[in-house]
């Protein structure tokens, strides 16, 4: 089975995870969030700077269960990727809140 690891979620790793899905029904998608959201409407930022739109929670598009529920995908948020070893397939994922480093191995890129 492929597995695909992609690092970075909101805008171009959640387009990129989507694209892939519909390219690999079969695979195995991980993809690797720093921070806690999974995608968010950037363009919707100066409407609530402005006080248009007051509720934050209205700009986030996607949680990791919506995601893995409309696209399979596996989302893994507060999760930052340090080290990329393509020669062994494998990345360094380092998580804040958590304890131990973690490794996950990709066979395509």
């Amino acid at each position: 089975m492929t597995k695909i690891v992609i690092i970075g979620g909101v805008a171009g790793g959640a387009s990129a995870a989507a694209r892939a899905r519909r390219l690999t029904e079969d695979a195995e998608i991980i993809m690797f969030e720093r921070g806690p959201y999974v995608s968010f409407a950037n363009c919707g930022l100066p409407y609530h700077i402005g006080g248009d739109i007051t509720d934050r929670s209205k700009l986030l598009l996607q949680t990791p269960d919506s995601f893995r529920a409309s696209f399979n995908v596996d989302v893994r948020i507060n999760s930052a990727v340090s080290n990329i070893y393509r020669e062994n397939k494998t990345v360094t994922v380092t998580r804040p809140m958590a304890a131990p480093i973690k490794r996950a191995t990709t066979n395509y890129y």
